[in-house]
């Protein structure tokens, strides 16, 4: 049970006490680096969906997406029917959100041939994760200059919708940049060592 967080975050205020898929977002994803290669593609998937919209949005549906997105296994994503999806009134039906997802989910297979999409996000942000301190959720930042440099990375390699704002929140919501008020997912740095994902 969460016993410290942030006292203006209304999706937490609203959701968390009484929404068990809200209390394992809250508890267990929320900010906690991920190593999963298929979590971190979902999350941003998700964050791509919510450009423009809000994340309460997106995450009301996350079953729906898992279902219409193969359960986020890349090999099926890129096999995927953009038509079929768009005319499913369970997901947000905008085209080239979902084409983008299809688009992406190839880039990070051709990443796969050499390493973990894990690895690879690790290695562009130096194998260091990033830390925001802040008491109120209305002032965590909406952009950053780590997220800054990785959507610049990203975009370079052919990724689409992976504006500054939405990798930003990407980011903090797979942990690479750590801003959780209870530390839970804060990684301790080794002395002489540098904090590689396990």
């Amino acid at each position: 049970m969460i016993t410290t967080w942030f006292p203006d975050d209304p999706l937490y205020n609203r959701y968390y006490p009484d929404n068990p898929a809200y209390r394992h977002y809250f508890e267990f994803e929320w900010g906690v680096p991920s190593h999963d290669d298929a979590q971190l593609f979902e999350m941003l998937s998700l964050s791509g969906f919510a450009a423009g919209l809000n994340w309460r949005s997106v995450l009301n549906k996350r079953a729906a997406f898992r279902r219409a997105f193969a359960n986020w296994q890349l090999e099926r994503i890129i096999d995927l029917d953009v038509t079929s999806l768009q005319n499913d009134p369970t997901i947000i039906r905008n085209h080239r959100k979902i084409q983008a997802v299809r688009h992406n989910a190839q880039l990070v297979l051709a990443i796969q041939r050499h390493q973990t999409f894990d690895q690879y996000l690790w290695q562009q942000i130096g194998y260091q994760q990033h830390r925001l301190i802040v008491s109120r959720y209305a002032d965590l930042p909406r952009t950053s200059t780590v997220g800054d440099q990785l959507a610049a990375t990203l975009k370079q390699a052919g990724f689409q919708f992976v504006g500054p704002v939405t990798v930003h929140a990407w980011l903090v919501t797979v942990g690479l940049i750590h801003a959780r008020p209870d530390q839970r997912g804060l990684v301790r740095p080794r002395p002489g060592k540098t904090n590689l994902p396990t």
